[in-house]
């Protein structure tokens, strides 16, 4: 039993660390080149993003109702992926907590359930010992 709380903890603890590299942005520029209405629920500008070393990727803009031709700056994923590309505007993401800031949360979780576990494990068998001597 108190195995099995241990492996658990340790499970959650290892569920909740960051992936590597995972929320890495870098800046760039893009230009939309197709707009659509933001009437339809998904709806997302085509822009050209052109990339610190001077490359253009096509990409999706996560936003829409832009001008043809309005220069925004974005925040492209870092590595870039293989396939498709979507970019955020620039200062509009949601930050999760920072990858230190995942680590140890998941380390007190791991922490605080094998201290439970153990607390248990302890109460449980005093419990036992009083009922042996009657008490």
């Amino acid at each position: 039993m108190l195995l099995a709380l241990v492996m658990g903890s340790v499970a959650m603890g290892w569920l909740l660390w960051p992936p590597a590299g995972d929320g890495q942005v870098r800046a760039a520029r893009g230009t939309v080149v197709q707009s659509v209405l933001c009437g339809p629920p998904g709806a997302q500008d085509f822009m050209h993003v052109e990339l610190n070393d001077g490359r253009i990727r096509p990409a999706m803009l996560d936003g829409c109702g832009h001008r043809l031709g309005e220069v925004l700056a974005v925040e492209v994923p870092d590595p870039l992926p293989a396939g498709a590309l979507v970019v955020r505007l620039s200062g509009t993401g949601v930050r999760t907590a920072s990858a230190d800031g995942q680590r140890l949360a998941a380390v007190g979780v791991t922490v605080a359930g094998v201290a439970g576990a153990l607390l248990m494990w302890r109460l449980r068998g005093s419990r036992l010992v009083r009922r042996r001597l009657g008490a």
